[in-house]
C-alpha cells in the first residue's frame, strides 16, 4: 500500500474517532441531565407528598381514607402518595418536553 492510502485511512479513522467522542459526550450529558432531574423529582416529591397526606387526613372524609387505605394495601400511605407524586412529576416533564419538541418542529416548517 502506498503512503497516501495509509494517510487517507488514518484521516478517516481520526474523523470516525471524533464522531464517536461526540456521541459519548452527548450520552454522558443526557445521563447527567436525567440524574439531576431524578434528584430534583425525588426531593420535590417529599414536601408535596407530606402536604397531600396532611390534607387528606385533616380534611378528608372517612370514605376517602378507607378507599385510599384499600388502594395502598400494606404499604404506608405516605410512600404510596410519594410514589404517585414522583411518577406524576416525571410524566408531566415528559409531556412538557414532547410539546416543546412539537412546537419546535412547527416553527421550522
Amino acid at each position: 500500500m502506498s503512503s497516501s492510502v495509509i494517510a487517507a485511512d488514518e484521516k478517516k479513522l481520526k474523523a470516525e474517532e471524533g464522531k464517536l467522542k461526540k456521541v459519548f459526550s452527548m450520552i454522558k450529558k443526557m445521563f447527567s441531565k436525567e440524574l439531576l432531574w431524578l434528584l430534583f423529582i425525588t426531593l420535590t416529591s417529599i414536601p408535596i407528598a407530606l402536604i397531600i397526606s396532611y390534607v387528606m387526613y385533616r380534611y378528608g372524609s372517612e370514605e376517602m381514607l378507607d378507599i385510599f387505605e384499600t388502594l395502598a394495601g400494606d404499604e404506608p400511605t405516605f410512600m404510596v402518595i410519594y410514589i404517585m407524586c414522583a411518577v406524576g412529576i416525571y410524566f408531566s416533564r415528559i409531556v412538557a418536553n414532547a410539546i416543546k419538541v412539537q412546537l419546535k418542529n412547527i416553527k421550522k416548517e
